[in-house]
Order: structure tokens, then sequence, then C-alpha cells
């Protein structure tokens, strides 16, 4: 993803994470210094905390200054993640591998 992401537009900054859990933390970091990020590509699948659980966890967060878009990029075929990923304010609905123009296509939402 680092590699497609970066073939796009070179002066991005990449945060990563392995888990929902760990993202959070990644997220309340960066916006605590200003550097929210500006695009989360979220999985749904993850050990730990799953993409579900991030998404509902994320609202409970006090980030004012955050405003930041999320897409889901999944391997899930599963319509119902599907409906339930449009529960949450996300822009985009992606099945993995992504791809330079998956990701274009999110980064002009």
């Amino acid at each position: 993803m680092k590699r497609v992401i970066t073939s796009v537009d070179q002066h991005n900054q990449i945060l990563a994470a392995s888990n929902g859990q760990e993202a959070l933390t990644v997220l309340n970091q960066a916006c605590l210094v200003n550097n929210c990020p500006e695009l989360i590509l979220l999985d749904i699948n993850m050990p730990v905390m799953n993409g579900f659980e991030f998404l509902r966890e994320l609202q409970n967060l006090s980030l004012d200054a955050a405003v930041f878009k999320i897409a889901i990029l999944t391997s899930s075929n599963n319509p119902l993640d599907y409906l339930m990923a449009h529960k949450y304010p996300i822009i985009g609905y992606l099945e993995k591998p992504l791809t330079e123009e998956k990701f274009r296509s999110v980064m002009v939402e």
C-alpha cells in the first residue's frame, strides 16, 4: 500500500498501524501535535480491534481539530460488511488490492 500511495503522491506522509487499537494511539498522537491525517485507509479484518470497533471508538474521541476522511480498504466481499460500513461516515469502500486508480478515487473525495 505504501508503494501505491507514494507512486501517486510522494509528498504524502504515511502513518501505519497493524490493528485498530494501535491506529487509535497513532491517531491521538498525530492529532495532538496538529498532524492529523487527511485520509484513513481502514481494513475491516484486523487483530485486537477490527475496523468496525475502531470506527465506534473513533466516535468517542474528542479530536476537535480533526478533519479526516475514512475509506474502507478490505478483502471482505461480504454484503453485510458493506452495509455495516456505510452506517459510518466513510467516503468509500474499496476492495483490496489497493491500486493507484482506487487511491486516487478517495483522494479526490
